[in-house]
């Protein structure tokens, strides 16, 4: 099917028809003379009534704290979560999709409501690179590097016929005006092809930063909104081909107020602080005893409060390879560039449905204050439970949002750091979405973000 074609088919649909469950009650009768029931058990009934308020109240009890529900303010209510996914069709080519969900919707349903996310955006076609990545800047999420043909999935999407894109894409997420939104091009490319490039905003500009680009292209670049261009910045050390760093390794990533810190588990921890950008990169001998982060993936650091002259951050970890944990750490040392972390919590996520699957993708949002969510938009499937990878059609995806909130005591921090945080998950909430017609199974997810 042609992505004209693709563009005219409903992308929002509902669940797909699964059966729904009734269950009858079923009510026992009982016979006997009417005065004898009143009078002769009359003591009998009292106890059991007694008996079954007692085991109501506790079931309602049970259900309350089942349902617990983070408490938003009026600003975060009116944000969303907005899910950006690249699925693939026949022919290899790609879409770039937009998703979203308002967070009072997620938030404050029940673990047992149906989350459907809409669809806002969508832009399909054979020009279209695959192995994006996205990145905020502003309010517009934007798309950024590629290759063709799009192959799914990882370092095998380069082969030696590859075409590598410098194309920036960008939707804006401030209109609320129209029904369907655009992704539109821009005028400023990147100065070198990327592949899934790594983006982040900082004081007001998008860095992207990649791996595997073109031959002698930069890997490190920097985008000014005002200037409408990309400049090169300082290529990392670990990216030196033929370096004692380079390796395909996952990659993990944090940012600490105008600092970035990279490695991989085969590199220590390198920063490069934007508001020094002549500075270039640096080892961090102090931070993981020289190192690497104990994560994979982009962590989240928040602020603490900053009374009696606090300085530290909170870290939030979470990998593949401890799916079925939160790690917590405080950075400290941020002044003085000798940064440091410190574990202080080492949590048990709330369970998933089981169907589901370990999770093989997951990205932190921050919802505001001391409230954050882990969301789980890929998992590792069983064979037998999954579509053929090649099966074209319109698949049910889902995905797991899991909210907490956490308390820091300041008077603590220097004396019982691990005894100074407590952190409270809320249930699990399942959300879902139908991809577009003619796409193969489990859609890539490029970006996650709440703006």
């Amino acid at each position: 099917m042609s992505p004209k074609n693709c563009l005219n088919l409903a992308a929002n649909r509902g669940s797909d028809g699964e059966e729904n469950r009734h269950h009858r009650l079923r009510h026992r009768r009982i016979h006997g003379d009417k005065k004898h029931r009143l009078h002769g058990c009359t003591a009998a009934m009292k106890k059991k009534k007694g008996k079954l308020m007692e085991k109501a109240k506790k079931i309602t009890t049970k259900k309350k704290t089942r349902k617990k529900k983070l408490k938003l303010t009026e600003l975060e209510t009116n944000k969303s979560l907005y899910i950006c996914s690249l699925e693939h069709h026949e022919g290899m080519w790609v879409s770039y999709v937009v998703r979203a969900i308002k967070l009072s919707d997620l938030l404050s349903s029940s673990s047992d409501d149906d989350l459907q996310l809409r669809q806002l955006a969508y832009k399909a076609g054979t020009d279209l690179p695959g192995s994006v990545r996205c990145g905020v800047m502003g309010s517009q999420i934007v798309f950024a590097g590629g290759l063709k043909p799009s192959v799914p999935y990882g370092m095998g999407a380069i082969r030696t016929d590859s075409i590598w894109y410098r194309d920036v894409y960008a939707f804006e997420t401030s209109d609320p005006k129209q029904q369907q939104h655009e992704i539109r091009k821009m005028d400023a490319t990147l100065l070198g092809a990327k592949f899934s490039p790594w983006m982040v905003e900082l004081g007001g500009k998008l860095y992207a930063l990649c791996y595997m680009g073109v031959s002698h292209s930069p890997e490190f670049e920097v985008f000014d909104p005002k200037l409408q261009t990309w400049s090169a910045l300082p290529q990392p050390p670990f990216f030196q081909h033929g370096s004692r760093y380079d390796n395909h390794a996952p990659f993990a990533y944090a940012i600490a107020g105008t600092k970035m810190f990279v490695s991989h588990e085969l590199c220590p921890v390198f920063c490069f602080d934007v508001s020094q950008p002549d500075s270039g990169w640096r080892l961090v001998p102090t931070m993981c005893q020289g190192g690497p982060f104990p994560f994979i993936g982009t962590a989240l650091v928040l602020d603490l409060p900053a009374a009696g002259g606090n300085k530290k951050k909170i870290l939030f970890g979470h990998s593949a390879r401890c799916c079925f944990s939160l790690a917590v750490y405080l950075i400290s040392g941020l002044d003085e560039n000798e940064e440091s972390i410190t574990q202080i919590g080492d949590l048990k996520l709330p369970i998933w449905p089981y169907e589901l699957g370990p999770a093989a993708a997951s990205d932190f949002v921050h919802i505001g204050g001391q409230k954050a969510c882990l969301v789980i938009t890929q998992f590792i499937s069983s064979l037998e439970e999954e579509p053929r990878w090649n099966e074209p059609g319109t698949h049910k995806t889902q995905g797991v949002a899991i909210p907490f909130q956490f308390e820091i005591d300041i008077t603590k921090l220097d004396k019982d750091e691990k005894d100074c945080f407590t952190l409270q998950f809320m249930p699990p909430r399942i959300f879902q979405y139908q991809t577009n017609p003619a796409t193969y199974p489990s859609p890539e997810t490029v970006g996650c973000f709440v703006l």
